[in-house]
């Protein structure tokens, strides 16, 4: 049986060892009938860029040392005279910045030199060829020996592609695999601004009217904003995950999902599978994540896990799922429930300006979101979102832990939960009220944001009680909308009601009286009594600054 390639992203290396490989070649011939000068190919990490892009490199170089026409014997590509006609006919530039990813510009600009130095060096022969008298020779050594100023450095690209064209005689192409791993470091780190100046100068230099271009394709997560970085790049074809182009060749589609299982002899593992690493949709593909598919099957015998979500440094991701300025409680609480989630997507991200929409457009474009539906209307990218599978809804609830437990102090809201599922309501009284203070604490609000306590219990709810209870917020029932209920998956336990209520005039004990007499005049049991819950529980809780009641009662059936 043929070994599992995980993290080999090498076609050569792949192809002469006879590793598992799901056949992409059919890639090639897109982007070669496809006649766009330059192609952005924006996908979510670990979903086969840098070895699609190797494979092209393969297919097109002319060189010796890269060009070997046994690694695609038997696939799809070589049945198409058209596409055949081009292999091994180009020179090639390859650069892939995928491991540059430093706290630091001045480590960052110095890994960039050394891959820019490397780059220069592969190609040395044909630069000195170029160059007989020398005329850039400065320039030229100075990439190579790593000390070119921030000038050379940002042209290298553009000056590599005019040599080789007068030291071969043919227009290279140019491969850029995940040219936006430093944006994103810098983006985290803080030198944002120097790392897209230097990135808009490079691949301007490289791709934006260059006569000495013969094509060129480009791999990242995101399409960084044509203001901040592709300004003018009026030239680039860009297909992203809600584009149909090329949907097919980044991740597996469910019939090759089907057929790797069954030639491992998996099969009987299918539908498991599916609810953990399906779930995505690129263009009109269903679509599974090949990392994790790959892992699996390198160790069939473990239980289902994530695998691709912890294969990266996530608190960017988690940093922005977090974020209360940009992302509101209510929409993360659907999104936990298994909601659809409609908004408007934009695939042009402005990272130094995380709008709500381009929060929801980087989750999207990043693979932590699905579009269950997408729209485009006057332009606009209109979708219903939700979490696309088992692996990355664990990755959410991870998350959402983390800054429950950062929002209610040093204990969590464990506590707080178990008191209420022994309804405990004295040691429930007890604990809540500590959580308010430590919450309205820490924010310094002088108690004047009570809300922070409701959507972070809510928070916590929905994650600490998935499985045993469906939690719903704020919905019509009986005749109003309740805060909270907390409906048993088994109806043999007790359903709950929350009612919220903020004191303005009248003491905290009768506010919290009144909360729970709102519940039961309004009837808001009704959805529990509907579900066939017999044991049903309502709590109002009252907020008084720092100060908290709340009052409980069994309601009869």
């Amino acid at each position: 049986m043929q070994p599992i390639p995980v993290g080999i992203s090498d076609f050569k290396k792949l192809r002469e060892a006879d590793f598992a490989f799901v056949d992409k070649s059919m890639l090639i011939a897109d982007i070669l009938r496809s006649g766009a000068e330059v192609t952005l190919l924006p996908r979510p990490r670990r979903f086969g860029k840098t070895l699609n892009l190797s494979m092209l490199r393969y297919f097109l170089d002319h060189r010796n040392e890269t060009r070997n026409a046994s690694l695609f014997e038997g696939l799809q590509v070589t049945a198409h005279p058209d596409v055949m006609k081009h292999q091994g006919r180009y020179p090639v530039v390859f650069v892939t910045f995928k491991d540059i990813k430093y706290s630091e510009f001045k480590h960052c600009e110095s890994a960039i030199a050394k891959t820019l130095g490397h780059l220069f060096l592969d190609h040395r022969e044909v630069i000195t060829r170029a160059d007989p008298k020398g005329v850039v020779k400065k320039s030229t050594e100075a990439i190579m020996d790593g000390t070119a100023d921030f000038v050379d450095l940002s042209d290298a690209l553009g000056l590599l592609t005019k040599l080789i064209e007068e030291g071969t005689g043919k227009k290279p192409i140019v491969l850029f695999d995940e040219y936006d791993a430093p944006i994103h470091a810098g983006y985290r780190h803080g030198y944002y601004d120097r790392i897209i100046e230097f990135m808009r100068n490079l691949l301007s230099g490289a791709f934006k009217d260059n006569p000495h271009l013969k094509t060129g394709v480009v791999t990242g997560i995101l399409r960084v904003s044509k203001e901040s970085i592709f300004s003018g790049f009026n030239n680039a074809d860009v297909q992203t995950i809600l584009d149909n182009s090329y949907a097919r060749y980044f991740g597996f589609t469910e019939d090759e999902v089907s057929a790797f299982l069954a030639r491992r002899g998996l099969a009987d593992r299918e539908e498991e599978v599916r609810t953990w690493y399906n779930g995505y949709r690129f263009g009109g593909q269903i679509i599974y994540n090949p990392w994790s598919i790959m892992k699996m099957a390198a160790n069939p015998e473990a239980p289902l896990q994530p695998y691709w979500v912890n294969t990266s440094d996530n608190r960017l991701i988690q940093s922005l799922i977090t974020d209360e300025r940009a992302v509101r409680r209510e929409d993360l609480e659907k999104l936990l429930r298994g909601e659809l989630l409609a908004k408007v997507l934009d695939v042009d991200i402005v990272m130094n300006k995380m709008t709500a929409k381009a929060v929801w457009s980087m989750l999207t474009l990043s693979g932590y979101l699905k579009t269950e539906t997408l729209v485009i209307d006057e332009g606009r990218f209109k979708s219903e979102l939700t979490i696309p599978n088992k692996e990355v809804r664990l990755f959410y609830e991870e998350s959402v832990r983390t800054w429950v437990d950062e929002q209610s102090g040093p204990q969590g809201f464990s506590p707080l939960i178990e008191a209420l599922l022994a309804q405990d309501m004295d040691r429930l009284a007890v604990i809540f009220a500590e959580v308010v203070k430590s919450v309205l604490s820490y924010h310094d609000t002088a108690g004047n944001e009570p809300e922070r306590v409701y959507h972070a219990f809510m928070l916590g709810l929905l994650v600490a009680l998935r499985g045993r209870y469906r939690v719903v917020s704020n919905r019509e029932s009986g005749f109003g909308r309740y805060d909270i209920i907390m409906i048993p998956e088994d109806e043999r336990h007790t359903g709950i009601v929350f009612e919220f209520k903020r004191v303005e005039e009248k003491p905290p004990k009768e506010t919290a009286k009144e909360a729970l007499q709102q519940i039961i005049e309004r009837e808001y049991a009704v959805e529990l009594q509907a579900a066939g819950i017999q044991s049903i529980r309502a709590v109002g809780i009252a907020v008084d600054g720092k100060k908290t009641e709340i009052c409980s009662a069994l309601l009869s059936p």
